[in-house]
This record gives C-alpha cells, structure tokens and sequence, in this order.
C-alpha cells in the first residue's frame, strides 16, 4: 500500500508534464519562432564551450577523492534552461500547444 502512495502522485506529475508546449510572443510567426530558439541554442553551446560547463561547478566525489564534472543529464538540463531563459529575455512565454 505504501508504494502507492508514492508512485500515483510520481506519475500523475510525469503525465502532466507530458503536455506539449510551444514558445509564443506576439506578433512573432514560426519562421521567427525558429530563428530565435536556434540563436538561443547556438548562443547557449558557444558560452558552454567556452566555459567548459556553463559554469555548473564541480562536485566533490569522496569515491574519486577528486572534483568531478557535472552528468551529462546535468549539464543538458543546464543548458535547456539557459536557452529557455534566452527566449524569455527575447520576449517569448511557452504556452500549451492547441490541438
């Protein structure tokens, strides 16, 4: 019974987080759409190879007794944020897609 209690909220969260979204701004078409997010991206993979990580400090890992990068999934997460605050700062809010 105690799983339960755990696992219906855990995917009633991963269902509701299924929902797509898409970037909007007023008076922006999707060829405009498209430009910005590929300038956010690009502009996000040149400051992350210029930082080496976008600046997602290194953690210390007891096992290594060394400093270790950030995961992969961490540093991916790192950059979508980075490219979705890109957008924000452009003017855009994501919105559910109408079906």
């Amino acid at each position: 019974m105690r799983a339960h209690v755990i696992v219906l909220p855990l995917f009633a969260i991963a269902l509701a987080s299924c929902a797509e979204l898409r970037w909007q701004k007023a008076g922006a078409d999707e060829a405009a759409v498209s430009r910005d997010l590929s300038a956010c991206s690009k502009l996000v993979r040149d400051k992350g190879a210029r930082a080496g990580n976008l600046g997602l400090p290194p953690v210390w890992d007891p096992r290594f007794g060394a400093p270790v990068g950030p995961t992969q999934a961490e540093q991916q997460l790192q950059e979508r944020q980075a490219a979705d605050a890109c957008m924000r700062e452009r003017g855009y809010r994501l919105v559910p897609l109408d079906k």
